[in-house]
C-alpha cells in the first residue's frame, strides 16, 4: 500500500516537472529557428549543448540512468541502433549529437513535432513510399557531407517483446554514397525496477506508455557504441547484415519477456549476408 501510494506521488511529481518543461522547449525550439532564419552558424553552433541538455532533463525526469561503454565515431557517420522505446531518442540524444530519421507521422504530433523539426533537424520518411525513400537518401548524402552524424533504427519500427527485428538495409545505401562509417549501437534497458516496462509494445499508445513509466524509480540502460564499419567494397544489404550481427552480439541471450536468443538473431544476420533475406523469426522476407 505504501509503496503505491510512493509510486503515485513520484508519478505526479514527474508529470507536474513534465508538463512545466513543455512550454520552455516550445520557447527554446522557436528561439533555434529564429537563430536559424537570422545567423545559421550560430544555430549550428548552439543546438548540440540546447538539445543534449533538453534529452538530459527529459531522461531525469523518467529515471532514466545511462551508462556508455564504447566511443561514437567522429562525423560523418551513420549510427545504426536498435529500436526498443522511444526512451531510445532520448537516451541517444542525451548522450551525442546527431540529426534523426523519423517516421513522418511525428511531424505530425502536437509539441513533439514541432521540437523535432525546429530543434532537432530531424529527417523524416513516408514508410513504404520509394519517392520518400530516394528524396531521403539525397537529404542523407548531404548531411553526411556536412561532417554530420546521422542517427537511425534499420529495424523500422520498434521491436518490443522481441530482441531485435532484421535490419532493412535501403538506408544503408547512403553511407557507401558518402563513403562514411556505420556504426552499430546497442542499446539494452538492464537495471531498475522500470526496465522491463521500457520496452514500448508495437500497438501500445506512446502517451499511456509515458504515463505508465513516470511511475518508476529508475531505469538503468547501456549504450555500446561497437566498432565502426567500412563501406568500402560492401552493399548495403552487407552492411546491414554486419550490423545486425554486431548489435545481436551485445544484446542479452534473451529478451526479458521470451525474445529469440542471441544464436536465433546471429544466425538471422548471417543468412542476409548469405542473401537469404530471413528474419530473426524465421519468416522469410524481401530486402528494403
Amino acid at each position: 500500500m505504501a509503496a503505491g501510494l510512493r509510486a503515485q506521488a513520484r508519478r505526479l511529481w514527474r508529470l507536474a516537472w513534465v508538463l512545466l518543461l513543455v512550454p520552455v522547449s516550445v520557447a527554446e525550439a522557436v528561439f533555434l529557428a529564429i537563430v536559424d532564419a537570422l545567423a545559421p552558424r550560430l544555430r549550428r553552433r548552439i543546438q548540440p549543448p540546447m538539445m543534449r541538455a533538453w534529452c538530459g532533463w527529459l531522461a531525469l525526469l523518467w529515471g532514466i540512468r545511462i551508462s556508455v561503454q564504447g566511443e561514437p565515431v567522429a562525423a560523418p557517420a551513420m549510427l545504426a541502433c536498435n529500436h526498443r522505446s522511444w526512451l531510445d531518442i532520448v537516451v541517444l540524444g542525451a548522450t551525442i549529437h546527431g540529426s534523426f530519421i523519423s517516421k513522418a507521422e511525428l511531424d505530425r504530433w502536437p509539441v513533439v513535432g514541432y521540437l523535432a523539426r525546429h530543434g532537432g533537424s530531424t529527417l523524416y520518411i513516408s514508410r513504404g513510399e520509394m519517392r520518400s525513400f530516394r528524396q531521403l537518401g539525397g537529404n542523407l548524402v548531404a548531411r553526411l557531407n556536412e561532417s554530420t552524424r546521422i542517427i537511425f533504427f534499420p529495424e523500422g519500427g520498434i521491436s518490443g517483446d522481441r530482441l531485435l527485428l532484421r535490419f532493412r538495409p535501403r538506408l544503408f545505401a547512403a553511407a557507401i554514397a558518402a563513403r562514411c562509417a556505420v556504426q552499430p549501437v546497442a542499446i539494452e534497458y538492464c537495471g531498475g525496477d522500470g526496465a522491463d516496462q521500457a520496452p514500448m509494445g508495437a500497438t501500445e499508445p506512446f502517451a499511456l506508455h509515458a504515463w505508465r513509466l513516470l511511475r518508476y524509480r529508475r531505469i538503468e540502460v547501456r549504450t555500446t557504441f561497437l566498432d565502426p564499419l567500412d563501406p568500402h567494397g560492401r552493399d548495403e544489404k552487407a552492411l546491414a547484415a554486419q550490423a545486425q550481427a554486431a548489435v545481436a552480439g551485445v544484446l542479452s541471450p534473451a529478451s526479458p519477456r521470451g525474445g529469440k536468443t542471441f544464436a536465433d538473431t546471429l544466425g538471422a544476420a548471417e543468412r542476409g549476408l548469405r542473401g537469404e533475406g530471413s528474419d530473426i523469426n524465421g519468416k522469410k522476407g524481401a530486402g528494403v
